[in-house]
């Protein structure tokens, strides 16, 4: 397993060919490996500021991920916030990640979301026309 910087250095970004305009990205992926974690589905949106994701370096990092021992299915989630905000560092960033298979008997639908925006930054017309999940 990656040390945490080396991991993240697994995300990778470019330049964002629009910085002056205020935009939301949107990604969607499904998830393997981690044992009692996934499988699941991972929804990323976010508003770049300097940067965006590079999005054929995602299969690598994933990779990485499917080998991590999660304690819990929102540690996963807080892990991949952790790692996309730090790397793109977003006007706003949203992560959803949702699990459809159950996890026991009473949960058969297992979904954690996070949210996080840089401060005073503000769209509130953009962001209320995305689709809510």
């Amino acid at each position: 397993m990656l040390e945490i910087y080396q991991r993240r250095n697994l995300i990778l970004t470019e330049p964002n060919p629009g910085p002056r305009i205020n935009y939301v990205v949107t990604l969607q992926s499904n998830l393997t490996g981690a044992k009692d974690v996934f499988p699941a589905r991972l929804t990323l949106r976010y508003v770049p500021d300097r940067l965006i994701l590079k999005t054929n370096s995602l299969a690598e990092y994933y990779a990485e991920i499917a080998n991590i021992e999660f304690e819990n299915f929102e540690a996963a989630a807080v892990l991949l916030m952790d790692d996309f905000n730090n790397e793109l560092v977003p006007r706003w960033i949203s992560l959803r990640l949702d699990k459809q298979t159950a996890d026991n008997d009473q949960v058969f639908h297992h979904e954690t979301a996070l949210e996080d925006r840089q401060p005073k930054w503000g769209n509130p017309r953009l962001l209320d026309r995305l689709e809510r999940y």
